[in-house]
């Protein structure tokens, strides 16, 4: 995202300045703060009945060729877990349901910025996939024969989610 350099309201140059604890951009005539808000991203850790772990790899960048859990962006005035079933419909042509929430995760990325992500244990009853344009091929993996996933945010999610388990 380009930084501002003008107000968008009044046009006035924009000031840095010390406010709530951080540097803002401020208009020192309409007194217009700008706030870098993260954006919010669902992801859906799924399983089908045999408790194996779906993964895709990607086919666009970011992470363009590696494994990771499907998921996305939510769109306006879209629920997080809605979001998270809408990806991976999208991405896996898959329903499923909602078990719980693993986790809520701040990363900052170079691509988008700021990302809230809200990650998901999602499970699936019918495991026949049909995949989108955003991958190259999707699959359940048993725990023992999981692809290597590098994304460490995917990586985490993952190690929480067996956490999650244990102590439920």
């Amino acid at each position: 995202m380009e930084p501002y350099l003008y107000c968008p309201l009044c046009a006035e140059r924009l000031d840095l300045v010390m406010m709530h604890g951080r540097n803002r951009k401020f208009c020192p005539s309409c007194s217009w703060v700008h706030y870098i808000n993260p954006l919010p991203v669902a992801i859906a850790f799924t399983v089908n009945k045999n408790d194996d772990l779906l993964l895709v790899r990607r086919a666009h960048e970011p992470a363009f060729n590696e494994w990771s859990l499907p998921g996305g962006f939510l769109e306006a005035g879209e629920d997080a877990s809605d979001a998270c079933l809408r990806e991976l419909m999208e991405e896996t042509s898959l329903k499923g349901t909602i078990e719980n929430l693993i986790g809520i995760y701040q990363k900052e990325v170079e691509v988008y910025g700021s990302l809230l992500v809200l990650a998901y244990r999602v499970r699936v009853t019918d495991a026949s996939i049909a995949i989108n344009h955003e991958l190259f091929e999707a699959g359940f993996y048993p725990q023992h024969l999981i692809p290597d996933v590098r994304i460490p945010l995917h990586q985490e999610i993952i190690r929480d989610a067996a956490l999650y388990e244990l102590v439920h």
